[in-house]
């Protein structure tokens, strides 16, 4: 069986680094797998290069608050006092048990912010993935942050897409450094091919060279950003199997269509 989260464990990041194959999380899709299950995924964000400072200014990173070196899942700053990420990165973590990192392409440099209280989607489904997005309340707010703005619709027709993140890479170890790379959209019809049954097209997106492979998010990508070419927050990294491989593309929650859930929630939040 293979991992189905992008979610960066420990376990998995002692097994990446030890063993040269992939933890959980990170990349255009988030971790793909039960943590019991054997991990068999390559670690990487396939083709991706470093990002400017300034690229992703809405990105974080979510820590461990026990220890805030440990970061296991990315992130976007919808207002300067919340975060969107996927909900299988913070169902069953109290508010105290996860930081943000925010503020510099190194995650080394980040700055460090407490959390006072996390929502996960009514409707999500661990086994499913449907519904994987969630959003965090920081202590204080980022002060002069900027914010990534939301897909409102589906369009389904968004040309070259791209992710980012601090996940996995091809060395099997997470990056200091944020990363990103270009991954072409999948159609639902597509995608359904691929993951049959798997791909629910009423709240996922697919992204990736389903022909060749080579480009995708992998382990410690959950949660983050997939966006358009204008900016726009397109999906969220989710799942998928392996990273970067042929036949699997990274399926992100999709924001258009989880638009209005988001909003009205974020509005009272």
């Amino acid at each position: 069986m293979q991992n189905r989260r992008k979610t960066l464990t420990r376990l998995g990041a002692l097994t990446a680094a030890g063993l040269g194959v992939a933890a959980l999380a990170l990349g255009a899709t988030s971790a793909y797998a039960d943590d019991n299950a054997p991990n068999d995924i390559e670690p990487k964000i396939i083709g991706g290069q470093p990002a400017e400072d300034g690229q992703f200014p809405y990105i974080v990173a979510l820590a461990d608050a026990g220890d805030p070196s440990f970061n296991f899942c990315g992130g976007q700053l919808v207002a300067e006092d919340v975060v969107l990420t996927a909900a299988h990165c913070t169902e069953g973590s109290a508010a105290a048990d996860i930081v943000i990192r925010h503020g510099s392409t190194d995650i080394t440099q980040t700055d460090i912010y407490d959390v006072t209280d996390i929502y996960v989607a009514e409707g999500f489904d661990g086994s499913t993935m449907v519904n994987d997005w969630s959003l965090i309340k920081l202590a204080e707010p980022i002060s002069g942050a900027e914010t990534v703005p939301l897909a409102e619709s589906d369009t389904k027709d968004w040309g070259t897409l791209t992710v980012a993140g601090w996940g996995t890479t091809e060395s099997g170890s997470s990056s200091e450094d944020l990363l990103y790379v270009d991954v072409p959209y999948i159609t639902d019809t597509d995608c359904s091919g691929a993951y049959g049954s798997e791909f629910n097209a009423d709240s996922m997106i697919c992204a990736g060279d389903l022909e060749n492979g080579g480009v995708d998010s992998c382990q410690g990508d959950s949660g983050g950003p997939l966006v358009s070419a204008d900016g726009v927050l397109v999906g969220i990294v989710s799942w998928g199997y392996g990273c970067a491989e042929a036949g699997n593309p990274g399926v992100y929650a999709n924001v258009g269509l989880l638009y209005d859930d988001i909003t009205t929630k974020l509005a009272d939040f």
